[in-house]
């Protein structure tokens, strides 16, 4: 370890000493990000496929749009999302595995449940690998090669879906235009981290029009942070790429138009497990895993098309969207102990009866552990069309349509193994498709229509958004692997919601708005013909003020929901089987602030701005009742809901001259309940409370260099982050890392 350390040392001490100094300047990095975070629209091609599409003001967004700039993405130059989301109030994260691998979000207490409750997109096209029947998101877009994120929260949610309930967050590749450049980016760090990043852009004009292109390619890996005693892997390896090709129509065109392909795949292998440890294990050693973990990966491959046409004259604009993603993983991990009189023990309840010796410890002879492969295989496919219609006044409307399919294919196994010497030795392997054989999928039309009508210093906006959906499933059994029988088990739900919403916005002068929303809310039920569909009432009021040395947000929220979803999933502590049930009700409510302000500017150029957020949320269940859910069981009303932590912050301070920057990343999360119940909450029900420092130093350089590097958990804090799916899981410890990123 000591090794490591004084590597590093070298490392920030002696790199590219030589070089001359004439960089663009950090120090106006600092300030464009921190003081126009929330405040301003995002850039003309983020506004064409982002949450602010169609609005020509922060009066025209209906609900509170949060911005993260490319300036505030390469400051802190994070590849785990969960840190760069962080800065963002109202967002609930729940940690699992340190990287951000398979992110829990949440907005606004929707529930953070692998991000399944949220409506995720990449440059607009929904991202999750079924978004409507098998929306849980166990695959995610790599933040390190986002242009910049966008997430909007609360009323008026009308133009996304399916998931309404919260927010949406949508992740911006970077964009096409005619120029040409090279970006190239490496980082080495702590627990045999490693980046490699590779952007070009080319550009060029003829009688034809405009073509660009646009090829990117990233690895990223660790070691891991967590220790198995035979040095077997715990950490992960992924490779993203994606390319980009459009011509665009002459600049002398009567209707300008473009042509988008856009396509790209994601490999990954991850040595992840959903065994945490026990109380006295934690204590011991926190990073420690168990021998019996030792065979636990995650395998997945993910591919997109997506074909793009756009058009635009003075009154009207259309985008037009044929997409195409498939996404395949095997999640092969421990699932159950089978001891010697062949009574079967989950994982959980391993944990829950104190036997987690069983999983250091040789096999007792006739006993095994049993290995589910959760083999599915991801298809999601559609087209969807969007307009904006300008009238002689300032007033528009804004429409969508969307055809969409999407479906999961299981086809997964159990192995036998036994830890013989500490070591996973298999020796009955299983026959695919006898632990499940099914086929979910779901179809669906949405449209929705949005207006803005202006009325001096008011604007409204309002809307309304359908969604007409048949969800169904295909069981063939374990007795048909072939799936050759007429008659296999099935069944189906069809589901029609009509989603109105309001907003609006009063601007009290031309720095001080007021804004207020309301809007109904809605989760698809999945398949089975007795499960309802969620149903919220979401409102929110709020202002904001900005101006060139502050800017600043108060919001206010209010959710209330009926027919509770719970999903049952491996990853909350269930059995996997992936089916909807209906709860009670629950209601959240909180308030949300952001500020930034430039604290102090000297005339030799250095500045040093601040920005802070603040999330108070407070969510209850309104309604008695039980559950085989384990976070919820028993609920009664009056209960906290579990993984919503009542207060969390987020400081940032730059210090920034026009070649120099230090940055400090500074976050708070309240202990947060890990089942439902009622306050105080004992030690064994709930996470700890954590305060993590993380800070990187910038160097710009000549030749569009720049150097950093930085500490993630500067004071190397150790808390328990989650006690799901079973046991006690850690935070990433402290984390040393340098790189250069060269731009030309």
């Amino acid at each position: 370890m000591a090794s490591r350390f004084f590597a590093f040392i070298a490392l920030i001490i002696f790199p590219f000493s030589s070089w001359s100094q004439d960089a663009a300047p950090l120090s106006e990095d600092s300030i464009s990000a921190m003081l126009a975070q929330w405040h301003a629209l995002p850039e003309a091609q983020v506004e064409s496929v982002g949450l602010s599409a169609g609005a020509r003001g922060l009066d025209e967004v209906p609900g509170a749009l949060h911005v993260i700039r490319p300036a505030e993405l390469e400051r802190y130059v994070y590849t785990d999302p969960l840190r760069v989301l962080r800065s963002v109030s109202g967002v609930n994260i729940q940690e699992e595995d340190g990287f951000g691998l398979r992110p829990n979000i949440g907005l606004r207490g929707s529930g953070s449940e692998r991000s399944a409750r949220i409506t995720l997109m990449e440059d607009g096209i929904l991202v999750a690998p079924a978004p409507y029947s098998a929306p849980a998101a166990y695959y995610f877009p790599s933040i390190a090669r986002m242009a910049s994120v966008e997430v909007l929260k609360g009323s008026s949610q009308i133009a996304f879906g399916p998931q309404t309930a919260g927010g949406a967050i949508n992740f911006v590749t970077p964009s096409l235009d005619n120029k040409s450049g090279v970006l190239y980016r490496s980082e080495v760090s702590g627990f045999g981290g490693r980046l490699q990043h590779v952007r070009v852009q080319e550009g060029w004009q003829n009688k034809a029009g405009t073509w660009s292109c646009l090829v990117e390619g990233m690895q990223v890996g660790s070691q891991g942070f967590k220790i198995l005693a035979n040095d077997a892997p715990t950490g992960f390896s992924k490779t993203d790429w994606m390319a980009k090709f459009r011509w665009q129509s002459p600049a002398a065109a009567r209707v300008q138009q473009s042509l988008e392909w856009k396509t790209g795949a994601v490999s990954e292998l991850s040595h992840e497990t959903y065994a945490g440890l026990s109380e006295a294990d934690f204590a011991s050693d926190p990073f420690q895993r168990y021998a019996a973990t030792e065979a636990d990966r995650m395998e997945a491959r993910h591919r997109l098309q997506v074909i793009r046409h756009t058009t635009k004259s003075r009154r009207y604009e259309t985008q037009t969207d044929i997409y195409r993603l498939n996404f395949e993983r095997n999640w092969y991990k421990l699932d159950r102990y089978v001891d010697v009189g062949g009574n079967k023990h989950s994982l959980l309840s391993v944990f829950e009866a104190e036997q987690t010796a069983w999983l250091s410890e040789d096999t007792e002879a006739g006993a095994q552990w049993d290995l589910k492969a959760n083999n599915r295989a991801y298809k999601s496919r559609g087209i969807q069309h969007r307009g904006i219609i300008r009238g002689n006044s300032s007033n528009q409307w804004v429409y969508g349509l969307r055809i969409h399919q999407d479906d999961v294919d299981r086809f997964e196994w159990r192995d036998g193994y036994r830890l013989v010497d500490g070591n996973m030795r298999l020796f009955d392997a299983g026959e695919a498709g006898t632990a499940g054989n099914r086929i979910d999928g779901a179809q669906a039309f949405a449209g929705y229509v949005r207006g803005t009508i202006r009325f001096g210093a008011w604007t409204f906006t309002p809307g309304v958004r359908t969604e007409q959906m048949r969800f169904f499933r295909t069981d063939y059994g374990s007795a048909d692997l072939q799936r050759t029988e007429a008659n296999p088990e099935q069944r189906e739900n069809r589901v029609s919601v009509w989603l109105p919403g309001l907003g609006v916005n009063f601007a009290m002068s031309e720095t001080v708005q007021c804004f207020a929303g309301a809007h109904r809310g809605f989760i698809p039920p999945g398949s089975a013909p007795d499960t309802e569909p969620e149903s919220s009432l979401n409102v929110e009021v709020g202002i904001r003020q900005s101006s060139r040395r502050w800017s600043g947000q108060l919001v206010a929220f209010h959710n209330t929901y009926d027919r509770l979803l719970g999903s049952d999933l491996n990853a909350t502590g269930g059995s996997g089987t992936g089916d909807l049930f209906n709860g009670g009700s629950a209601r959240t409510r909180g308030v949300e602030c952001e500020a930034a302000v430039q604290l102090a500017e000297f005339s030799n150029g250095w500045v040093v701005p601040l920005r802070l957020t603040y999330t108070y949320t407070d969510a209850r269940f309104t309604s008695d009742f039980e559950s085989d859910f384990g976070p919820w069981s028993v609920v009664e009303a009056g209960d906290y809901l579990p993984y919503l932590a009542p207060h969390q912050g987020n400081a940032q301070v730059s210090i920034a001259s026009d070649t120099w920057s230090t940055e400090f990343n500074f976050r708070y999360v309240a202990a947060m309940r890990t089942t439902a119940g009622a306050l105080p909450m004992s030690a064994a029900e709930g996470t700890d409370e954590a305060m993590i420092l993380d800070w990187v130093v910038r160097k710009s350089m000549r030749h569009g260099i720049q150097w950093y590097a930085g500490v993630n958990n500067v004071f190397d804090s150790v808390v328990v982050v989650a006690r799901r799916p079973a046991g006690l899981r850690p935070g990433m410890p402290r984390l040393f890392r340098t790189g250069i990123r060269v731009a030309f």
